[in-house]
């Protein structure tokens, strides 16, 4: 379905003049990583609302892509399995309520991490040059120490999840 989408798309820009147009192979990979996102929040949400913890949720969601985006980490290999595997993740954190004390111990652990590994896997899918790592260390690390003043027991799970996934390297 995504490949026939994109190769309408690639024909109406030729057919427009448009000169330099993205390869068709190009506009499927963009098309799917919308997929995927616009389904995990959607599917997320939808569970959210169902189960009495939308905001809780959408939070979840903001804060999550967040991090992620400043870290880096593994991916799956398959949209599918990323989408289902990604929903049930944000469906059940909301759900997970800790201790003040947990939410310190999860945190730490979580900024140990950052400090170590991240940004992980950017080497893979980002365009962004090397130089800018050690920047991209010191936010990430900085966003999660700011869960030392909020003590959020749902930014420390978003946290721990996200750096559970820093230390898998990327294969090829």
């Amino acid at each position: 379905m995504l490949r026939k989408i994109a190769t309408d798309l690639n024909v109406r820009m030729k057919a427009n003049g448009v000169a330099n147009a993205p390869s068709v192979d190009v506009i499927v990979y963009s098309l799917s990583i919308i997929w995927n996102t616009v389904s995990i929040t959607a599917f997320s949400l939808l569970i959210g609302l169902f189960t009495g913890e939308i905001g809780r949720t959408g939070l979840l969601l903001i804060v999550f892509a967040t991090i992620r985006l400043l870290t880096g980490g593994y991916h799956l290999k398959s949209g599918w399995l990323c989408i289902f595997v990604s929903t049930f993740a944000m469906a059940v954190m909301p759900h997970i309520f800790l201790s003040d004390n947990w939410t310190y111990i999860l945190t730490a652990v979580a900024l140990l991490s950052v400090l170590i590994f991240a940004p992980a896997n950017y080497d893979k899918y980002a365009r962004l040059s090397p130089k800018y790592y050690p920047l991209l260390k010191i936010v990430s690390a900085a966003l999660v120490a700011t869960n030392f003043l909020f003590v959020s027991d749902l930014l420390a799970v978003a946290f721990i999840v996200q750096a559970l996934l820093l230390p898998f390297k990327e294969r090829g």
